[in-house]
């Protein structure tokens, strides 16, 4: 990352320097001195404050810096990306007409960023989905589940309030289970404050809340990793979600009745192996059979993994009809272009978003809630998922 941000600051320096030299005469020479200094500012400004802080000042990362990382990231956003195009025109093109396009893409842009913090980032999309399953009993016909994703505490502005608007809209679902497929945390287990606790205690469903624990989960995040371990940092993640009421599935599964009948919930925590291939399309062996052991085939199942990337995992491997994943936020940019949208994620993951479906069974990928790389999101809604099954 360090490295990226380096590349990023040199060649908007570059450009800066030149688009400015360029259209400002050598008679507003010490105006177009401060200009540059200004520029260069925020140009650089990224790079020397995750140097300094991550690399110089600090052994390790506290809860503040995570703030100031988010801010200075958008800010960055604001002052340079989005003028970028202009001063590449300025710099290299000489048709006037481009410099009016480049400079309107870039108010577009600024408008797009201050949007998606301000509305965006906080504009909950309740998305309903309806599955029908001849495995399903028909005890369980119409069965309702809120599925969330990826809380990422750490990122919220407001997260008293965000918590607890998040927790109404699913209350007010009456569902009968609440599935929560991980990324609790962002950063370290003291984003979740007492206010924050009580908001967690206050999620409810007729069956309980299932939970598994994702990458941030694990505190990988935080550099000090010798008195505060990730072993440490899972166990506390996993007994505040206990503690909270939520019956976290760690690499087991549970059975939910309805009179005679039966259906199964099975949970996949996050693998310490997987950490470096997170983003991966193709995944190692992780054993995630020991998560079904004695759980019957000829059950309906439904599991939680954090990563998509499992499914094909699960489809070889166990009997799961429909699994629920996280983790991709679809990066959270997303233009409304074709059936399922358009976005990075694309580029990176085999399936990002929405409802997959293979051999009559699904995996259904929530968009999450965190707002992980800056505080916005560009047209990604923050999803909650109402999953509604039926027998045929």
């Amino acid at each position: 990352m360090l490295y990226i941000m380096l590349i990023c600051s040199l060649i908007m320096l570059w450009l800066d320097f030149r688009a400015i030299m360029l259209t400002v005469g050598d008679k507003q020479a010490q105006v177009r001195r401060w200009i540059i200094y200004v520029l260069w500012f925020f140009d650089a400004m990224p790079f020397i404050s995750w140097a300094l802080t991550t690399k110089l000042l600090w052994e390790d990362n506290p809860m503040w810096m995570n703030d100031v990382s988010l801010w200075i990231g958008y800010i960055y956003l604001i002052t340079v990306i989005a003028r970028a195009p202009l001063m590449l025109s300025l710099a290299y093109l000489r048709r006037w007409w481009w410099h009016g396009l480049t400079l309107l893409l870039g108010v577009v842009a600024i408008y797009s960023f201050i949007y998606g913090m301000i509305t965006t980032r906080t504009d909950y999309e309740v998305r309903h989905v309806m599955l029908r399953s001849e495995r399903l009993p028909r005890a369980f016909d119409g069965y309702r589940i809120v599925q969330i994703s990826d809380l990422q505490y750490g990122t919220m502005i407001r997260p008293d309030q965000e918590m607890e608007h998040i927790v109404d809209i699913c209350n007010n679902q009456r569902a009968d289970l609440v599935a929560f497929t991980g990324d609790l945390i962002n950063i370290r287990r003291e984003e979740i404050t007492p206010s924050i606790m009580a908001q967690m205690r206050r999620l409810h469903a007729r069956d309980g809340v299932v939970a598994v624990t994702g990458n941030h989960d694990r505190g990988v995040y935080i550099r000090d990793t010798i008195s505060i371990t990730t072993a440490s940092t899972t166990a506390a993640v996993i007994d505040i979600m206990r503690a909270a009421g939520w019956n976290v599935l760690d690499d087991d599964s549970a059975y939910i009745s309805r009179g005679g009948d039966s259906i199964s919930v099975t949970g996949i925590s996050f693998s310490p192996i997987l950490q470096e291939e997170r983003h991966s399309s193709s995944l190692p062996d992780i054993g995630i059979t020991k998560a079904y052991n004695g759980v019957d085939a000829r059950t309906f199942n439904i599991t939680l993994s954090h990563m998509p990337q499992l499914w094909d995992n699960i489809l070889e491997e166990s009997p799961a009809d429909l699994t629920l994943a996280g983790h991709v936020h679809s990066m959270e940019i997303k233009l409304p272009i074709g059936k399922r949208g358009l976005s990075p994620a694309q580029l990176l993951y085999k399936r990002w978003s929405g409802l997959y479906e293979k051999h009559g069974r699904w995996l259904y990928i929530n968009d999450g809630i965190a707002a992980a790389m800056f505080p916005m999101r560009l047209g990604a809604r923050p999803e909650i998922t109402i999953i509604e099954l039926y027998s045929e």
